[in-house]
């Protein structure tokens, strides 16, 4: 009898052990699409190429692979702390051996000396320069990412990297990858639940106040539909400022939605770029010798003789 009953009991926890697990793995496993989303919009989107990747997002995809933080020059140390708070990471200096991090800079073509020789423009991995073969050309200043990739091919050096005021950009308070959101609390939430019945679009404020900085969990929870009215504030018995509270959650999903839309115009112009080149080169493979065109001209002219 004691036999069976150990064994019913082995069972039983065997099968507890199981479904806590399948929990875990369904609510705390972090997508690697949405990882390396994260870690793109954080990139500088110069598409330079410096890290040895052929723009931002394969990069964002090695350090998911385990590749190092600190070989992007222009984010700098900066980025490298980003990265280094999202993914768990030790915070490690710039490998300077992939380039040296400088100031916001974008180029600028003195016009009056350029040939139009389209060069530069082949080079712009963003498509920010514009101008027509043997005519001026410009740079697009607000599309320019400052990756001096334009500079080496300027046959008359007409192509200066001006600095220009870097924009400052409030840090994102996202919590670390599969880091508890409890852990960013600093009101005392004694889970009352007297703020959910006040809310006029039945949504769950103290849900929303808990998991404030996932913005995947806050966009489950319907925190665009939140009006700002202020009712659970009033309701709270620990004083939490559940509305300013939902406010800033507002406006670094904002901002993050910001830093996305800009990471898909740089890399939407750098395909762009990437089978314009593929074109230009498969009819460059495709195109004859000019010794094979002179040997077809030779042979139309003796079949006409």
């Amino acid at each position: 009898m004691s036999l069976l009953i150990g064994t019913l009991a082995l069972t039983a926890i065997g099968g507890l052990c199981a479904l806590l697990l399948g929990y875990a793995a369904r609510h705390y496993t972090a997508d690697s699409t949405s990882i390396v989303e994260l870690i793109n919009v954080r990139l500088p989107q110069t598409q330079c190429a410096q890290c040895g990747y052929p723009g931002c997002r394969p990069y964002a995809q090695a350090i998911t692979e385990g590749d190092a933080i600190n070989k992007c020059p222009p984010g700098g140390e900066a980025l490298i702390r980003g990265l280094a708070e999202l993914l768990g990471r030790a915070i490690v200096p710039l490998d300077v051996t992939y380039g040296e991090s400088l100031p916001t800079r974008v180029a600028v073509i003195r016009e009056a000396e350029c040939i139009g020789c389209t060069l530069c423009a082949v080079a712009c991995p963003v498509d920010a320069i514009i101008g027509a073969p043997q005519m001026m050309h410009s740079v697009i200043s607000r599309d320019c990412t400052g990756c001096d990739l334009c500079l080496e091919p300027c046959p008359v050096d007409c192509i200066d990297m001006v600095q220009v005021d870097a924009v400052e950009i409030t840090p994102l308070r996202l919590p670390r990858i599969g880091q508890d959101a409890l852990d960013l609390i600093q009101y005392d939430c004694i889970h009352c639940g007297l703020c959910e019945p006040s809310c006029p679009r039945e949504l769950a404020p103290q849900a929303l106040f808990w998991h404030r900085a996932e913005p995947e969990r806050l966009q489950e929870l319907n925190l665009a539909d939140c009006i700002e009215c202020r009712l659970c504030d009033r309701v709270c018995p620990s004083n939490i400022p559940l509305t300013a509270s939902f406010q800033a959650a507002k406006q670094h999903q904002r901002h993050l939605d910001l830093l996305a839309e800009e990471a898909q115009q740089a890399q939407a112009r750098f395909e762009r770029r990437e089978r314009r080149i593929n074109r230009v080169q498969a009819k460059v493979r495709t195109r004859p010798s000019k010794q094979d065109r002179q040997a077809l001209i030779d042979g139309l002219r003796n079949k006409n003789q």
